[in-house]
């Protein structure tokens, strides 16, 4: 049976639905509530919320996670599902007080 990884991010600000899904054949990395999680252009399911970029990324904070593990289709699915709250807060000075550029 061939295993399946998707990382569903939701956004709490709004509606609290799916805003992304990623799919791979390799685990994601894991994630901790009160992580820095950005937005660096993610395709938006049904166009929900502003699209960030590498120039103007949508910031957020990791605010809960919930951990899947079930059979669909003879494959054995592992889905993470991350919800992310708007952040606003300064930049990191580890990665420097200005927004990258490009």
């Amino acid at each position: 049976m061939p295993d399946t990884y998707e990382l569903v991010i939701c956004d709490i600000s709004g509606a609290h639905k799916p805003v992304a899904i990623f799919r791979s054949e390799r685990p994601f990395m894991p994630l901790q509530v009160g992580e820095r999680f950005d937005d660096h252009g993610w395709d938006r399911l049904e166009g929900v919320g502003k699209v960030g970029s590498g120039t103007d990324p949508v910031r957020y904070l990791v605010f809960a996670t919930k951990h899947l593990v079930y059979e669909e289709d003879d494959e054995l699915v592992y889905r993470l599902c991350v919800d992310l709250q708007p952040f606003s807060g300064p930049r990191s000075p580890a990665w420097g007080r200005e927004s990258p550029v490009g």
